[in-house]
């Protein structure tokens, strides 16, 4: 039977944190009976995994609240897994699972034992076993996930072609989205305060006799940059990036905290090797690489992401809808709520994604 259910939510009220069984029911999802085991393994896991972050005196209500979250972001895959089975004639029915176990065998067995960190499958086949569960049962859901998934594509209709005037439409009413700020990329000298315990004068040495190497082979050739400066950094800047030859993806300009690099970035012409400067942390010396103003990108380039994004928008649209259709269909039970409308299905769902 249902739990007791809140009359002004149609919710099942919170109970204690109680230990399940592996054949304890679960859910009934249209006509699909689900057991704690067959996802308590899952919880096992994740519980396994993070052990050293969960005192002892919170992990059974942490079981009780993974558990509740795996049984709601089953129900869609149940519904659609049903509704396949409904489709397809019963004849044809081991033909999809003997075409569902390759892939299984050769994409799935190996990332599950790439993510545990294991050796070889008799391993995992061990592990599973430490978490309740077993390859069979694995394989299962395995092929219900599959299926769910590709019904769900075959089911939802192609989006309609964005037009023009819509991606136009979508950018003049989005235009902040397109600015962006003054950026530079470049390259880092450092030696930190740190590295002399606190001799200034030992680190602003440091930092000149780098300078003097780059300076003297550059000097003549500004273009050289990466195999001049890029040694010289890896051999002996501090720098977050001295592994990286020094060099800094686009940064937007006055976004660092020093703000006398800050003011290095905008203003030396490209390819001048700046003065020493000084920063909480230590010396530098930047060097600007490329530089960009702040503007807009144009129409003309975000076009196409602007008709990628539209798209996405359409194509999940249209799943959504076709999810709704299901869930107000179906018939829906927990343990943890009780009998499930479609609208509490969605709320229950999205109250999960966002803890």
């Amino acid at each position: 039977p249902s739990p007791a259910v809140d009359a002004a939510k149609g919710v099942a009220p919170t109970t204690e944190a109680q230990p399940l069984e592996g054949g304890q029911i679960i859910a009934r999802i249209d006509g699909q009976v689900v057991l704690a085991g067959d996802i308590l393994w899952q919880v096992n896991q994740l519980i396994e995994m993070n052990r050293d972050r969960i005192p002892p005196s919170e992990e059974p209500a942490l079981r009780k609240s993974l558990l509740e979250r795996q049984v709601l972001q089953l129900v869609d895959t149940k519904l659609l897994f049903a509704d396949f089975r409904r489709t397809v004639p019963s004849e044809n029915w081991p033909k999809v699972e003997e075409g569902l176990a390759k892939p299984f065998r050769e994409h799935e067995i190996p990332r599950m034992i790439k993510a545990m960190e294991l050796e070889n499958r008799a391993e995992l086949e061990a592990k599973l076993q430490t978490f309740g569960t077993n390859m069979k049962e694995v394989q299962r859901q395995f092929t219900e996930r599959t299926i769910a998934g590709e019904w769900l594509r075959q089911k939802t209709p192609k989006p309609k072609e964005v037009t023009h005037q819509e991606m136009l439409s979508h950018y003049q009413e989005n235009l902040a989205e397109y600015e962006y700020p003054a950026q530079a990329r470049w390259e880092e000298l450092m030696v930190s305060f740190a590295r002399h315990n606190g001799d200034k004068a030992a680190a602003w040495q440091d930092l000149a006799e780098m300078g003097n190497e780059v300076w003297t082979k550059v000097l003549l050739n500004p273009s050289v940059r990466g195999p001049v400066f890029g040694e010289v950094a890896r051999q002996g800047s501090d720098g977050f990036t001295a592994a990286d030859g020094g060099e800094h993806d686009w940064t937007t300009i006055g976004a660092l905290k020093c703000e006398a690099i800050n003011e290095a970035l905008g203003s030396l012409e490209i390819g001048q090797l700046s003065d020493g400067i000084a920063s909480e942390r230590g010396y530098h010396i930047v060097r600007v690489l490329e530089r960009k103003t702040a503007g807009r990108t144009p129409f003309t380039e975000a076009q196409q992401e602007i008709r990628e994004q539209l798209q996405k928008v359409r194509r999940e649209e249209l799943v959504d809808q076709q999810i709704k259709k299901l869930r107000r269909e179906a018939r829906v039970w927990t343990s943890f709520h009780g009998d499930l409308n479609a609208d509490q299905i969605a709320e229950l769902l999205n109250q999960s994604r966002q803890r």
